[in-house]
């Protein structure tokens, strides 16, 4: 959107849209509950940081999913071997899934992290400075949505 399309942007409306993006969803929710009739902007970005926490909990709870699901695979796997050979020298085996469980969690989770906070860095900043920031995908779906 052109910044000469839209109407000056109070101090007041890009700290509620910062603040939303920034602090996550119980404050996008505060505050779109409190303030969306405030302006479009306000319930635009309140709207639209509560729209990437929901993205944010989906991808996370599948991440999730995929992390034990691997853990549990592979315990399931190695539990089988043991039970197919029990005279292996294998009997440890079925515990280096389950002790990897950390490793491949942090490892899985903590750029993804970064990646979250990064982008609501990005978010709030801009809102600070005076531009209707936009998420990519999120944000045009979103104003197609707040047009109907």
């Amino acid at each position: 959107m052109n910044t000469t399309d839209t109407p000056a942007i109070s101090s007041d409306e890009k700290l509620i849209g910062a603040a939303a993006h920034f602090f996550g969803p119980l404050a996008a929710t505060i505050l779109w509950v409190t303030q969306k009739d405030k302006s479009r902007f306000v319930k635009f970005q309140t709207l639209q940081a509560l729209a990437f926490d929901l993205v944010i909990v989906t991808a996370t709870g599948v991440l999730f999913f995929c992390v034990f699901g691997i853990m549990f695979l592979g315990m399931f796997t190695s539990l089988l071997t043991m039970m197919r050979n029990p005279s292996s020298q294998n009997e440890f085996l079925f515990l280096l899934p389950a002790t990897m469980f950390p490793v491949t969690t942090f490892a899985c989770i903590f750029p993804f992290s970064f990646i979250i906070i990064a982008a609501r860095l990005v978010a709030s900043v801009s809102i600070l400075g005076g531009r209707n920031y936009r998420y990519p995908f999120i944000g045009k779906w979103l104003e197609k949505f707040m047009e109907n």
